[in-house]
């Protein structure tokens, strides 16, 4: 589709891709605005877990990344694999028909440096799903946390300096988005600190 942001871009000449690569500049900044007023703790497997808290206007959230029991051993793949589980499936099939999205994120065939983690927070577990886009992880990454007791897929996507939000994730699932795709694009995003 023509006109909508998330569709598949037209090729691009090579000033728009510098202008492109330069609007990539402005999401440190944003994040960075962002996480001043969180603070992410990260918890060993081997430590108990703290719940999210308030504290003087901050949240503080704590990630574990945790092994997967064997009721979800199936979810250890490549991301493009998980869509192979019926019951992921079902739910992101669901989420990505909110927008126009482009193939690789459908598809989940971006680009994995590896399979999908299982993380706890707010006393939940999470299947952690992260891809970009081939040949362009600077300019476009997607998070996915899928609750497999709910049934039900967040997603951050950010592409060109913007973010879109996937499934209706409630705010606190915002934050873990949002933080998680700092985290595991650190490269990218180190500018910001």
């Amino acid at each position: 589709m023509t006109g909508d942001p998330l569709s598949d871009p037209d090729p691009v000449s090579n000033k728009e891709r510098i202008m492109r690569k330069a609007m990539v500049l402005f999401i440190p900044a944003m994040v960075f605005l962002f996480l001043a007023g969180h603070t992410l703790v990260y918890a060993q497997s081997a430590q108990k877990q703290q719940p999210a808290k308030k504290k003087s206007g901050k949240s503080k959230i704590v990630v574990e990344y945790v092994a997967f029991p064997e009721q979800l051993k199936q979810y250890d793949v490549y991301p493009w694999d998980t869509l192979k589980i019926e019951d992921f499936q079902n739910a992101y099939t669901k989420m990505v028909g909110q927008g126009a999205l482009e193939e690789w994120v459908k598809s989940l065939t971006g680009t994995a440096a590896s399979k999908n983690r299982m993380v706890r927070a707010f006393r939940e577990q999470f299947v952690l799903v992260v891809s970009c886009k081939p040949h362009m992880c600077d300019e476009s990454q997607v998070i996915v946390l899928y609750d497999p007791v709910k049934k039900q897929t967040f997603s951050v996507l950010a592409r060109d300096g913007k973010f879109y939000w996937f499934g209706d994730p409630p705010e606190k699932i915002r934050d873990l988005l949002n933080i998680l795709l700092v985290d595991e694009f650190k490269d990218i995003y180190k500018a910001g600190k």
